[in-house]
């Protein structure tokens, strides 16, 4: 298999999850204790690993994206995909974009923040920064925004506002994958439905945009589908655990 960077991936089973338990703990004493469950894992792991319409490559990013993400933060899940990811033909670079590309998700709780305090500002006869008026610096970088990212929110005027230095910034975060990353924008709008539908965010607004946006990159069906499913597969990783504290093959981790 060759990637459409033309890397020859690494050998990488990608579908097998006793690899993945392999990683951290004696697969074998592991089986022993729990052939069942580990047959069952393996094959809820199977389901969107074998799925046909994402490659390796682009799963191993969609996966990091969701483990390095400011919700789940799954230290030993991202350096397993980092890897992974690479064996798959991802490069350094496309590995990068998933990760800055992901950095101004934590901003979504500005969303929910802001508004509120506006609320407690105008209780109090205070200036809550909801003038209309038109500053030519932001609707400049508003523009800039739309044209690098094909959407606007109307929860990042407020923010805009009311903070101006922090907002050029994010700005700047928010947008800089779009403008000088490697992946493709499709690429980079299943990244961000997968941040957007995963058990630990669950961010409407966000999912329906990136949805429609990867609709308009010419996204199947199929592919979104598939993205959902490997939002699932977080569900594994408190098992991967078990496996490593039962059964794990690092010094101090394998209970006698």
């Amino acid at each position: 298999m060759t990637e459409h960077n033309g890397r020859t991936p690494a050998t990488l089973d990608t579908t097998s999850f006793s690899d993945v338990i392999a990683e951290v703990a004696d697969v074998d004493a592991f089986r022993d204790s729990a052939w069942s469950s580990l047959d069952a894992a393996s094959k809820y792991w199977r389901a969107p690993m074998e799925s046909p319409h994402l490659t390796p490559r682009v799963k191993e990013l969609v996966l990091l994206g969701m483990h390095a993400s400011a919700t789940s933060l799954n230290v030993e899940a991202v350096e397993r995909h980092i890897k992974r990811a690479q064996a798959a033909g991802a490069t350094a670079g496309e590995i990068i974009d998933v990760l800055i590309t992901i950095v101004a998700l934590a901003n979504h709780a500005l969303y929910f923040s802001v508004p509120i305090l506006q609320e407690e500002l105008t209780k109090r006869g205070q200036d809550a920064g909801t003038s209309d008026d038109i500053d030519p610096a932001f609707e400049a970088a508003k523009r800039a925004f739309i044209e690098s990212r094909g959407f606007w929110n109307t929860d990042r005027e407020a923010i805009a506002r009311l903070m101006p230095a922090y907002y050029e910034a994010l700005d700047t975060v928010g947008t800089e994958s779009w403008n000088n990353g490697p992946l493709s924008t499709k690429e980079r709008e299943f990244v961000c439905i997968g941040i957007d539908c995963t058990v630990t965010h669950n961010y409407e607004p966000g999912l329906r945009r990136h949805i429609r946006n990867a609709l308009d990159e010419g996204a199947t069906r199929g592919e979104i589908l598939e993205v959902f499913q490997l939002a699932g597969l977080l569900g594994l990783e408190g098992y991967v655990l078990g496996a490593k504290f039962l059964f794990g093959r690092e010094p101090g981790w394998t209970i006698s």
